[in-house]
């Protein structure tokens, strides 16, 4: 991986900047020279002016330094297993691997429990139906514990513990998971005018959601729309899969109602705004998705768990 310094000279030169101009009055030229040969460190505050004067973001700088690799455990985890792309029985293998280079590693915790989430996540009946063998008890016990902990400590979500709270949601109770949810959602909107914010809190709302109304929990499903509806209001509302997707949810409500003509109707209402912005890959969900409601809703024990 190339070096801090490293980047910010590669930066620096492809911009065709001096060194006076990099600096500005944030350091010396002596300085950032000496850092830019690793001989120096620079604080952090230090640093973003630096990057300020190059015109350029913190995020810029760790693309370039990673080689266009991840910058965080989730996606770096998740495109290490993406690689075993044979066979779902290959990335169940793959996942627990990780979670065995880190099972002992205290000291890179989040790579645990994200490979330990995914480990679950492709063993679970609702995601893969291979004759993988399902995480052992004592493991997915200690998992799920330590993350409930964790979740239940941060003062601020980011990234990357709404996507942990997201992989990690069917394996906590309904109680558990709604609890969360609250804290999640409004913790996370520390971030609100971040890109990473919009895209993951759908995620958690359509998920939730669907593991409330599979197991009969209508007050959790109704309070979960209730909180889509704020998320729209508060800033989504220009976001068409969000839309679609509370649209839709609505209807798997009323099926659970006992109102299926009512229940089809907005299911396919929902389809139709797909159709008209051209969401091809969330048109075809929502049809299948739609199907099996028609045709098991009425059957015990049928779930619709969207992970």
């Amino acid at each position: 991986m190339m070096t801090t310094g490293a980047a910010v000279r590669r930066i620096r030169l492809d911009k065709h900047m001096t060194l006076r101009e990099a600096a500005g009055d944030a350091i010396s030229l002596a300085q950032l020279s000496r850092f830019e040969t690793d001989q120096q460190d620079l604080g952090i505050n230090v640093l973003l002016q630096v990057l300020d004067n190059l015109h350029t973001t913190l995020t810029e700088m760790r693309y370039l330094q990673l080689d266009g690799t991840a910058d965080d455990p989730f996606t770096r985890i998740v495109d290490e297993i993406r690689d075993a792309h044979d066979s779902s029985a290959a990335r169940v293998e793959r996942a627990r691997l990780i979670y065995e280079r880190y099972r002992h590693d205290f000291a890179h915790r989040m790579q645990r429990w994200v490979a330990g989430g995914i480990w679950l996540y492709l063993t679970h009946d609702t995601v893969s139906h291979s004759r993988s063998a399902p995480v052992p008890a004592d493991i997915r016990q200690r998992l799920v514990g330590e993350v409930h902990s964790y979740l239940g400590k941060v003062g601020t979500w980011g990234g990357t513990e709404l996507q942990l709270y997201n992989i990690y949601s069917f394996n906590f109770a309904d109680d558990e998971l709604y609890a969360l949810m609250q804290p999640a959602l409004r913790r996370g909107e520390s971030y609100i005018g971040l890109f990473d914010y919009y895209r993951f809190v759908p995620f958690i709302l359509n998920t939730n959601l669907s593991i409330f109304v599979s197991h009969n929990r209508l007050d959790l499903a109704e309070a979960t729309l209730h909180r889509t509806a704020e998320f729209l209001q508060a800033g989504g509302q220009d976001m068409v899969s969000p839309r679609v997707f509370y649209i839709f949810n609505q209807g798997l409500v009323l099926f659970k109602k006992g109102q299926p003509v009512a229940a089809r109707q907005k299911c396919s209402d929902a389809i139709r705004v797909a159709e008209m912005f051209n969401e091809t890959e969330t048109v075809a969900l929502l049809q299948q998705r739609l199907q099996n409601w028609l045709q098991h809703y009425q059957e015990p024990g049928f779930t619709d768990i969207l992970i």
